[in-house]
């Protein structure tokens, strides 16, 4: 298979919501430690609550293989109201998921200019066909026609095949978080921010 058959796809329909939720969980389920159990909770939490206009997928022979999830000013893909946890989950856990979620909330935010990548996740199986890339650079295309400046996004520094990406794409580490909170969050000792000029702006 190569990346010829993948079909990049702007908007998530509403019958791929529940797989590119569990794609995300899957990839970042050591984040989602705090209130969370597993896939089937962060699925129940988020369902109801994602901007389809936020994201862009990757299918494979109607498959979804690939997520990307973005935000810019003032919209983002998880559009998740305070009430909402404790409405699908008792008053504890719900306080544990809501403390979980804040401890992840370490980037600024997103200037009027900036297009940040909130999420890339790609099935293990289809990981090296491509995906990862071809989604990437579908966003920039789409952040550089709707006038934005800047491409941004954290990784953590365990995730190295996501830093070589990142880096083969010319993005740059431009800020780095480390300490306890960070720690508690990720689970890594550190975060870095990583940035890319597009538009005007490029080189």
């Amino acid at each position: 298979m190569t990346t010829t058959e993948v079909q990049i796809v702007e908007g998530v329909d509403r019958e791929y919501v529940d797989n590119a939720l569990r794609i995300t969980y899957d990839a970042f389920a050591k984040k989602f430690h705090i209130g969370f159990r597993n896939g089937d909770d962060f699925i129940r939490l988020f369902r109801d609550s994602v901007d389809p206009k936020n994201c862009l997928f990757a299918t494979v022979d109607g498959d979804l293989w690939g997520v990307l999830a973005f935000k810019t000013a003032g919209h983002e893909f998880y559009q998740l109201s305070l009430k909402t946890p404790f409405a699908k989950f008792s008053p504890f856990r719900a306080c544990l998921m809501l403390f979980n979620l804040i401890l992840l909330d370490i980037e600024d935010a997103v200037a009027a200019d900036e297009f940040h990548i909130d999420v890339l996740a790609v099935v293990p199986s289809s990981r090296g066909m491509g995906i990862g890339t071809a989604l990437m650079l579908q966003a920039e295309e789409k952040a550089e026609s709707t006038g934005k400046r800047k491409m941004s996004l954290g990784v953590i520094a365990e995730n190295e095949g996501a830093i070589r990406l990142y880096e083969r794409l010319d993005y740059k580490t431009t800020r780095t978080w480390r300490g306890f909170f960070v720690r508690l969050a990720t689970r890594s000792a550190e975060v870095r921010r990583m940035e890319k000029p597009i538009g005007g702006d490029a080189s």
